[in-house]
């Protein structure tokens, strides 16, 4: 079992054009620059200073001003919009710029208004793709690729190699390289790496298997993790979801629904990269993230739940969050803990499988994943209340660590449900029905207000009963 992390060097990400892992200054003397195109060498991208023509000893640039510091001294680190013509350095700008870009580069208020009158034809994220495969196909494609790309022989393409273009390739905004990944495949319809009781001739090894708790077809039911008190069959979460992947197809970083812990199973191929921050260092990481595409998370609040967004690991150790990896080889396991972020992406051809479980100490941190989610108005999987409920009548059944956690959730929820309906009541809500809130579909039962999924009480309107 895989549970701990190589410490994560920032060194392994240094690239020959990328200064990314080199310390930033205020001057920029980390700069590392590239040969300026048609539109830099015409004044256009960027402030030139090397011999402009001076008529009456009047300095043609004299209008350049940087509109944070609003200086005009350090041309070669002054760019200027190619929309609005305003001029910032490259230091000045948050995040400060490393290199100077190449091709058209935009500041950030226009960035910001280009994207506020996006039109919702302009969708980011991973595309459907529109061909099935078989495994065999899927393979025979992916190795192929890896080949051509590399120009080697598979055998001879090292894991640092592939890591190392992996994120060049995301550092160069003109970068255009398309693969595709077998994502979140239900194995109840597809079939699971491991054995089941609806595997057709099972043999002596397969039977062994079969009830292992190891299974990961019986791990999120397991009599210690409270997902087994779940009635509904959660594809992803209690039952468990296939990966196929190929070189470069990746997982952007996220965490696990209701941040519970997860597990994922490497049955056979290449590698696995895994980038892993921890629990207590989540908000580190939101933030980060924030601070360097505020007009995204602007627009979009909750847009890490999408599973869209990606950044390089030595962007957020340069911010102080803890970052730390692993390479995931067949055979092995990996677990997220709660709320732990996670991104990665694969070396090769490969099959992964996994799934989530939530032991104890995760009631409580189900509990704080619902108070963010009624923040950011995020629908839930399940609600958290009628989980509590239920394990409380089940007591007698219950793993005594399960059985302590529950008590003490209970105690809360009751402590808030009864403060909860006093500021209704103070508020002149005063007539109430009993309504079995177990019995109605999920999306009849959800708060228009925060999006939570409903069970021990709601208020409710006249003109939508």
């Amino acid at each position: 079992l895989l549970l701990s992390f190589d410490v994560y060097e920032t060194g392994i990400y240094e690239e020959q054009t990328d200064a990314t892992s080199q310390n930033e200054t205020k001057k920029g003397n980390n700069l590392k620059t590239v040969e300026p195109n048609g539109k830099m060498k015409n004044g256009n991208k960027r402030k030139d200073n090397s011999s402009p023509t001076m008529a009456n000893n009047i300095d043609p640039f004299a209008n350049f001003i940087c509109k944070s510091c609003a200086r005009g001294d350090d041309d070669s680190y002054l760019l200027i919009c190619d929309i609005c013509d305003n001029c910032y350095h490259t230091y000045c700008l948050i995040p400060a710029l490393i290199e100077i870009p190449r091709g058209q580069w935009r500041c950030p208020k226009c960035v910001a208004q280009l994207y506020h009158t996006a039109t919702p034809s302009d969708a980011y994220g991973f595309e459907q793709s529109g061909r099935e495969y078989t495994l065999g196909e899927f393979g025979e494609m992916s190795d192929e690729f890896k080949r051509n790309y590399f120009k080697k022989p598979l055998s001879e393409i090292l894991p640092e190699d592939v890591e190392q273009e992996f994120w060049r390739i995301l550092s160069l905004p003109e970068a255009s390289v398309k693969v595709e990944y077998g994502a979140d495949l239900q194995t109840g319809d597809l079939g699971s790496g491991f054995p089941t009781i609806r595997t057709k001739d099972l043999n002596e090894n397969d039977k062994k298997y079969l009830n292992s708790p190891w299974n990961l077809n019986n791990f999120a039911c397991h009599y210690k993790s409270v997902l087994r008190y779940i009635n509904a069959d959660i594809s992803g979460m209690k039952i468990p979801w296939a990966y196929v992947g190929m070189c470069f197809s990746c997982f952007c970083w996220h965490v696990e629904d209701h941040w519970s812990y997860s597990i994922n199973y490497l049955h056979w191929g290449e590698p696995k990269t895994w980038y892993g921050v921890p629990g207590s260092s989540a908000e580190k990481l939101e933030n980060c993230m924030k601070s360097y595409a505020p007009e995204l998370f602007s627009k979009t609040p909750d847009l890490l739940h999408h599973l869209v967004t990606t950044m390089n690991p030595s962007i957020l150790l340069r911010q102080g969050v803890p970052v730390v990896k692993t390479n995931q080889q067949a055979g092995e396991f990996v677990i997220t803990f709660p709320r732990a972020y996670h991104a990665g992406f694969n070396h090769g051809f490969n099959f992964a499988e996994a799934n989530n479980f939530c032991p104890a100490d995760w009631l409580p941190m189900g509990r704080c994943a619902i108070d963010h989610y009624k923040e950011v108005k995020r629908y839930s999987v399940f609600s958290h209340d009628e989980l509590i409920c239920k394990l409380a009548s089940e007591c007698q059944y219950l793993d005594p660590a399960i059985g302590d956690a529950t008590k003490f959730e209970l105690d809360y929820i009751v402590k808030q449900e009864k403060n909860s309906r006093k500021l209704a009541y103070d508020q002149g809500v005063t007539d109430g029905d009993r309504v079995c809130f177990e019995l109605m579909p999920d999306d009849e039962r959800q708060c228009d207000a925060c999006k939570t999924t409903c069970f021990l009480s709601a208020v409710s309107c006249l003109c939508k009963p």
